[in-house]
């Protein structure tokens, strides 16, 4: 990517996407499972979600249990995660955000990422992270470095402290 320079028609699919920030967790030694798209390092367990349109009460139903299955050979093993993010194409409805609302605490251990300004052409996309996760933080600093995206926080956009 060229400093300063923002080609919307690069930015790739969401499967392209997923793909090539595994490629990039694997160069940095972490677990980048092959069938799921879960991330391991010595902190633990990290899950990207990429979906379309996460209907809320699924979203809750998901983020409320944090335990997924991961298969290993030909076999499955739960594991507990230490965060999840949820990478959305499309622009989210209100009521997920509103879920969010209602239970703080989420916000901690789940980001959301709505892309759909990129997929638009776009350099400015919104985020919602307060999570710890040095992988979340690395997938942000990966869609600004290869892409030019920038993350801007829901919270400063709409000026909104308790969301």
């Amino acid at each position: 990517m060229l400093s300063g320079e923002w080609f919307p028609m690069l930015f790739p699919n969401i499967w392209e996407l997923v793909e090539q920030f595994k490629g990039f967790c694997r160069s940095k030694g972490w677990n980048a499972y092959d069938y799921d798209d879960v991330i391991e390092t010595e902190k633990g367990y990290h899950k990207f979600i990429w979906v379309r349109h996460p209907h809320p009460n699924t979203f809750k139903s998901i983020v409320m249990n944090p335990l997924c299955s991961i298969r290993e050979g030909i076999s499955y093993r739960i594991i507990g995660l230490s965060s999840m993010a949820w990478v959305l194409p499309e622009t989210p409805s209100m009521s997920l955000w509103q879920v969010i609302k209602e239970a703080p605490s989420l916000s901690r251990t789940v980001a959301i990422y709505d892309l759909s300004r990129a997929y638009k052409g776009e350099p400015t996309c919104l985020k919602l992270n307060e999570t710890k996760s040095v992988v979340l933080q690395e997938f942000e600093q990966f869609l600004n470095g290869e892409y030019g995206i920038k993350l801007t926080p829901l919270k400063t956009l709409i000026g909104c402290e308790s969301l």
